[in-house]
């Protein structure tokens, strides 16, 4: 490993994590010790008191006499940060918090309540990514139009103590204007001013005019987008907020009559460019505003909170009728503005059935996880995709259709928003399960075998296990292959010069009894307060003098990793928990901005029995990924949350990256925070070039392709952009089949590929899809 040039006593490479935190304990435990000259600080004073308590932590920790719970070392080590002069990062986090956040973390950190007390009716809020976009509509006048007429709708800034502008969601205020007078108060300026808006807002009046429902549409102008990778961003003219079909339908038949595009958003949780155009319109299918407003977001409490009592057309949860293709299962409509919250709630509540895959998070709709064909994990099941049986959508023309030929529903089910606007889906649920959740952590020789080729002297010394012995090595080896084969759920992670795997591989059970409701609230609020820990983390330059001073650059790592580490569970027991709470283990991820960059690696046959697969492939991936962080250790540490791994099933929808691994599907993703985006894409690109590089037993190249909802657009493959390779070679086949079924229900549904160009796409799927039409 001629590429590693750390110092053998401080060096990652060398160094257990133990032994890394022991040289920082040591590094900071002389008070009177004076930065060496290299140091660029302002001042001679000691590091031990610009980080106030870390090192006794470290040493408490460290003391095998001395027992430090996960929860007192998150409680110390976010004290450390609050208690210094030196480093504003913990004020900062704090400030992005809403006021009772803030209160809990407050006397959690400061006022040592303990955590059953301090999360005693806590209620997890929507994510601070959606906060800073509300943050755009502050002091911006929107529109609500309905059969009821129009109002203006202003939600005020409210400044609060701390200097800080935020959103007054309760105050704001609905105005009632006279659009074709144009009569009102003085927030009517702008639409005075503006002909555009004023006919856009008039136009969705009088289509609305005679409905006996109520619904209304919420209009924004020149409100700017941004997702939660903030990697795309743009302006769209009109961002609109439908609460029904019907206002779904006429946002449609204005963009067709003023030939302007359209492209939904959710909670935006996606690094790719799938969102709208510069200058057009998006929809949003989240009601922001209402989300925000009520707090019980995430709460583990059975009892349902008030506003999804008041559910609109669009978030609609309810078993139909019909004929599921397995026996004993049932068919439920779901609107696509309905959130995955609210999806494991309402299965939770009624305890008949449930999704048997999912993503982990909650933070997003159904639409939103469906449109770029998600997954979950376990060798048996498919994408979230190939659970859909039917499709409701409005086309170009303003039209309500629904597509159920399974033979179509191959391009239907996951069509990206090309076919329109998706206003529910109906999926097949199984009978309710209950999973026997058990994680582990494990040395990471032990949980993920290095592939048999790969000479111990290529791994870490920090990693290696001295009484390793061959039959313990067979043996771990016949326990990975087991769970990635047969579990019912199969996951790993490795966070970055982590000693220990979290392995998270599970089965599930009809037996109810002994059920317990997973996370808790005190679990849940701890949660929270790891992904605090880990915002203020990445935020604290003072740690940047901790690894000038050590020459460690991965001191600011190694703390990161061990506090995520910290927070993972590990249990002797099994612990039955619903299965949809099981699928949702990790509440509040979406609170710490990651980049993510995931590809599906196709199983390989077993060369003795070629209808079982074969994971040498799975464990050099998982390898190659571990040893090129290693590599990159002395350039900046680029890799900063974990190695992440799944095993799946293969799918039948056309466009999935999954589709033909008859024997199943690795998908394998490296994760970092934001602080490092300056360094990631060089840092990714050579990860992703050794995952692309494998080839099968005859020496062709395995048909590896990129998850289309994370980050591929401005990575780079063989010099080459890596959006070139997969639309000339990775599915060059599959878009001319998605085309033409898309096509087929086109002149079923009275609409042409034209068409969804013109009103449906966007730049990007312009040059990947329609670039001959």
């Amino acid at each position: 490993m001629s590429q590693h040039s750390h110092p053998p006593s401080t060096s990652s490479w060398h160094r257990s994590v133990d032994e890394r935190l022991c040289l920082i304990a040591d590094g900071l435990s002389d008070y009177d010790d004076t930065p060496r000259n290299s140091l660029p600080t302002k001042d001679s004073t000691p590091l031990g008191q610009k980080l106030p308590g870390l090192g006794p932590l470290l040493r408490d920790y460290l003391d095998p006499d001395v027992t430090v719970k996960s929860t007192d070392f998150h409680k110390r080590l976010l004290r450390v940060f609050r208690e210094s002069e030196y480093d504003s990062a913990y004020e900062k986090c704090l400030e992005r918090l809403n006021a009772d956040e803030r209160d809990r973390v407050e006397k959690f950190v400061a006022d040592d309540k303990p955590l059953e007390e301090v999360s005693d009716g806590f209620d997890m809020s929507v994510s601070l990514g959606v906060r800073e976009h509300l943050q755009d509509l502050t002091g911006v006048s929107g529109f609500q139009v309905s059969s009821s007429g129009v109002q203006a709708v202003q939600f005020p800034a409210a400044t609060g103590a701390n200097g800080t502008e935020s959103v007054h969601l309760e105050a704001r205020s609905f105005t009632p204007v006279d659009v074709d007078g144009l009569t009102g108060d003085d927030t009517l300026d702008a639409l005075h001013k503006n002909g555009l808006l004023h006919n856009f807002i008039r136009k969705l009046k009088d289509m609305f005019s005679g409905h006996k429902k109520e619904s209304n549409v919420i209009v924004y102008e020149n409100v700017p987008f941004k997702n939660w990778g903030m990697v795309v961003d743009y302006i769209p003219h009109y961002t609109c907020i439908p609460s029904s079909v019907a206002g779904v339908q006429h946002i449609v038949r204005f963009a067709r009559d003023h030939d302007m595009s359209v492209r939904c958003a959710g909670f935006r949780h996606s690094w790719a460019p799938i969102f709208g155009r510069q200058g057009q319109i998006t929809i949003s299918l989240l009601s922001l505003a209402e989300a925000t407003r009520i707090p019980n977001f995430t709460a583990m409490s059975k009892a349902l909170p008030e506003w999804l009592f008041r559910k609109t057309e669009l978030q609609t949860l309810e078993v139909v009728s019909g004929t599921p293709r397995v026996k004993g299962n049932v068919l439920v409509r779901i609107g696509a503005s309905a959130t995955n919250e609210q999806l494991r709630r309402w299965c939770i509540e009624n305890n008949k059935y449930s999704y048997p895959l999912n993503v982990i998070m909650v933070e997003m709709t159904v639409g939103g996880t469906n449109a770029p064909i998600c997954h979950g994990a376990g060798r048996r099941h498919q994408t979230l995709s190939d659970l859909v049986r039917k499709v409701e959508y409005v086309d170009c023309n303003g039209k309500l259709q629904a597509v159920d030929d399974p033979r179509l529903l191959r391009a239907a089910a996951g069509c990206f928003g090309l076919m329109g606007v998706v206003t529910h889906l109906t999926l097949e649920f199984e009978p309710m399960s209950y999973a026997l959740m058990k994680p582990e952590k494990i040395p990471v020789l032990r949980a993920v075998p290095p592939p048999d080729d790969m000479a111990m002297d290529k791994i870490p010394p920090a990693l290696r296990l001295p009484n390793w012995a061959p039959e313990q090595r067979a043996a771990d080896i016949k326990r990975f292959e087991e769970l990635a084969t047969n579990g019912f759920y199969s996951e790993w992670f490795w966070f970055p010069y982590s000693d220990l795997c979290w392995v998270n591989c599970w089965d599930v059970t009809a037996d109810p009894s002994g059920t317990e409701d997973y996370p808790s609230n005190a679990q849940t609020f701890f949660m929270f307060i790891s992904q605090f820990t880990m915002n203020v983390l990445q935020n604290a330059k003072i740690l940047n003098e901790l690894v000038e001073k050590l020459h460690m650059d991965e001191a600011a790592v190694t703390l990161i990793s061990k506090a995520a580490m910290f927070t993972l569970p590990a249990w002797d027991e099994p612990v039955k928990t619903y299965l949809p709470d099981a699928l949702h283990f990790q509440r509040g991820i979406q609170n710490v901005r990651v980049l993510d960059v995931e590809v599906e690696i196709p199983l390989q046959p077993s060369e003795t029995d070629p209808s079982k697969p074969d994971y040498a492939v799975v464990r050099r991936a998982w390898w190659d990924a571990i040893l090129t962080c290693y590599a990159h250790s002395s350039k900046g540490c680029p890799q900063r949350m974990p190695l992440e791994m799944r095993i799946m099933g293969d799918s039948d929808i056309v466009m999935a990256p999954q589709k033909g691994n008859k024997l199943g599907t690795c998908a394998i993703e490296v994760l970092t925070l934001e602080a490092a985006k300056n360094f990631w894409v060089p840092y990714a690109e050579e990860v992703v070039g050794k995952w692309l590089s494998y080839c099968d037993r005859g020496g062709k190249k395995i048909n590896t392709r990129p998850h289309w909802a994370k980050q591929w657009d401005g990575i780079n493959v063989d010099g080459k952009p890596w959006v070139e390779k997969m639309k000339g070679e990775d599915y060059r086949l599959e878009k001319e089949e998605f085309k033409e079924l898309l096509a087929e229900i086109g002149r079923k549904h009275g609409w042409s590929l034209k068409d969804l160009k013109r009103r449906f796409s966007n730049d990007f799927f312009d040059a990947f899809y329609f670039d001959n039409i």
